[in-house]
């Protein structure tokens, strides 16, 4: 889905190099995204209080003062923001971490990509959702990850792009 508007997204991460990936990342889309910023997941609550509500929240799970499980909780415990989707974005391959996440009401698990490419075709297939109209997925589709030969993943970013 590729809306006239541009898609808000708000990225959560205490780590400026994967914000900084991210955003490169997102240049390589076709996608009219604004982008937007909190360091931890005290400065997400902040966020979220004091701004237009985004469209999508790209989280990680390991920040500082307020982890992304404590900012996922408070968030879908609070009525004015349970509808935002959320999703996970971590280094964490930890069933725990993932089994806690579905738990807690994210709509997406994604492990960080190892690799820019990797980066982009996760981007790419998580803009290609229509999160407007998503219902919640089962537990067995949760998890997505970037780990499939380039050459798949480069047929499969063409099609994305399509």
């Amino acid at each position: 889905m590729k809306p006239n508007h541009p898609l808000h997204i708000l990225f959560v991460d205490d780590d400026p190099d994967e914000s900084y990936l991210f955003n490169e990342a997102l240049e390589h889309t076709n996608y009219n995204v604004k982008l937007s910023y909190a360091k931890d997941g005290n400065n997400l609550i902040s966020y979220l209080n004091a701004n237009p509500l985004p469209d999508l929240i790209f989280l990680d799970i390991n920040m500082p003062y307020k982890d992304g499980i404590e900012a996922l909780t408070d968030i879908k415990n609070n009525p004015a923001f349970a509808h935002l989707p959320v999703i996970i974005y971590s280094t964490s391959k930890n069933d725990s971490s993932i089994n806690r996440s579905y738990e807690k009401g994210a709509d997406l698990y994604v492990i960080k990509p190892s690799d820019f490419e990797g980066m982009v075709y996760i981007v790419k297939a998580i803009l290609n959702i229509d999160w407007k109209f998503r219902k919640r997925i089962p537990k067995e589709e949760f998890l997505l990850t970037a780990d499939k030969p380039a050459l798949d993943r480069n047929s499969e970013l063409a099609e994305l792009d399509t």
